[in-house]
């Protein structure tokens, strides 16, 4: 492999760098790298779109230069679209794949694009685009799981059952507060992921390896401009330093939807056990026994409440990665890449499993009615005396006295009418809830829109 850092040596003994057989270094260094820089391929061409627009600003290139250079890179794109354009073994990264290509389709012109930036920061830009875009994908996913929940609390609304404390018989609860109340945890979940969105975007260009470029004039915000990010980050150092901690934030994100996830299967997995059976599951999520010829596992909601530990460990990882280095790259932060894209991935499959498993669950009205023994109402009857003038001490000591002697239960809808206030079980989904979900996939939608548009806009040659 002949790297673009590739000094030549006069020497030619045995212990010279142009002598010794490096296979075993790339083998290390760069083979896994490479596979996930093919994610990267299309955010390194619009990286280095923008980047020939701003070196014409700048006069490194001429008119005639960049048309040559822009046509390469348009090239280059339509046949990564065609899925023609991929990382040979010669190639070291996605970085010095896209500057070969353009080199060999534009001469000298092409050999001057990496004009004025590093890898480093070239590959934080690719990395923030792509992490952009998962976060549209991922609320668009955690929203659709948010509307099946929906579903389930209007088909189920103020269908009871015990809910419990301590594993133990405690209070009436009702599938639509249980279906609502992951909803507004998802809701919350997507708040995270736009925070990490607002740190991801601001553009690192320009700071190139943390110590910003010598005597050519970037214009770093052209750069963020053309690539849509909506501002620079200023201080040339933050853009090392922050390496790890950005993607930390959006792995911490994620890790909050798998702990959502991880609640509802755990409920789930319990719902389904026999003694209860207030759930049914679709065949397409249980799996058998090799040697019990009874069993209905629910496998899929196992390993969704398993998923969760993937990503404290991811969170982790990239918390100790950067820890005790000093400012400027190092090598090490290279396999932050890897965590951040494998936790990305994850969720996309977790998001699709849970969504997949809710459209096979069913509530079973008999069996929930069944578990709503008289004890249930014990908080129920104190309260009522309550609310007709005794103190809750002595209605608590009456009613614990009573228990056990035949005290009567109440209705489904005695149950919806006793709450006094929002929120409460059988009150279905509130339209705070529903305008939160408006609002969110309104929020992904238009940065769906926004990343769209500056592709169209970069491809299509004109200017931010």
């Amino acid at each position: 492999m002949q790297t673009l850092w590739q000094k030549k040596h006069p020497e030619s003994g045995p212990g010279s760098q142009s002598a010794a057989d490096r296979t075993w270094f790339y083998r290390f260094t760069a083979e896994e790298d490479r596979e996930l820089d093919r994610q990267l391929i299309p955010y390194d061409i619009l990286v280095n779109l923008a980047q020939a627009r701003m070196l014409r600003k700048i006069d490194v290139y001429s008119e005639d230069g960049y048309r040559k250079v822009f046509e390469a890179l348009q090239e280059a794109w339509n046949l990564w679209a065609d899925g023609q354009l991929d990382l040979g073994q010669d190639d070291e990264d996605v970085h010095s794949a896209t500057e070969k290509f353009v080199t060999q389709k534009a001469g000298q012109d092409g050999a001057r694009i990496h004009t004025g930036r590093s890898r480093n920061d070239q590959v934080l830009a690719d990395m923030r685009m792509y992490m952009k875009d998962a976060i549209c994908d991922i609320t668009g996913e955690w929203i659709a799981i948010t509307e099946r929940l929906k579903s389930l609390a209007g088909t189920y609304q103020a269908l009871f059952f015990a809910g419990l404390t301590h594993t133990q018989p405690a209070m009436p609860h009702s599938a639509d507060a249980w279906a609502t109340g992951y909803m507004d945890l998802f809701l919350s979940d997507i708040a995270a992921l736009q925070e990490a969105y607002r740190l991801a975007d601001q553009s690192p260009l320009g700071s190139a390896a943390g110590y910003g470029v010598p005597y050519i004039p970037v214009d770093r915000q052209l750069l963020a401009d053309e690539l849509g990010f909506e501002r620079v980050q200023q201080p040339v150092a933050a853009s090392q330093l922050s390496r790890g901690r950005i993607e930390m934030q959006l792995v911490d994100a994620l890790a909050y939807g798998a702990l959502t996830c991880n609640r509802m299967a755990s409920d789930v997995v319990l719902f389904m056990h026999p003694s209860w059976a207030l759930v049914t599951l679709s065949e397409d999520q249980v799996s058998g026994s090799s040697i019990m010829p009874q069993k209905r596992n629910p496998d899929a909601w196992e390993l969704i409440r398993g998923a969760y530990h993937d990503f404290q460990a991811a969170r982790a990882h990239l918390a100790a990665v950067p820890a005790n280095l000093s400012s400027g790259y190092h090598r090490d932060l290279q396999v932050v890449k890897k965590t951040v894209m494998a936790a990305v991935e994850n969720s996309r499959l977790l998001a699709e499993a849970v969504r997949k498993a809710l459209d096979g669950l069913e509530f079973n009205r008999e069996a929930a009615s069944r578990t709503l023994t008289a004890e249930i109402y014990a908080t129920h009857h104190a309260n009522k005396q309550v609310s007709e003038g005794v103190p809750f001490r002595e209605a608590y000591r009456n009613v614990a006295e009573m228990i056990g002697e035949g005290e009567s239960g109440m209705d489904s809808g005695q149950l919806a009418e006793s709450y006094r206030h929002s929120g409460a079980p059988g009150s279905g989904v509130s339209g705070h809830a529903v305008k939160q979900m408006e609002q969110a996939a309104a929020w992904a939608g238009q940065k769906r829109r926004h990343s769209e548009e500056v592709k169209k806009r970069l491809l299509g040659g004109s200017s931010a």
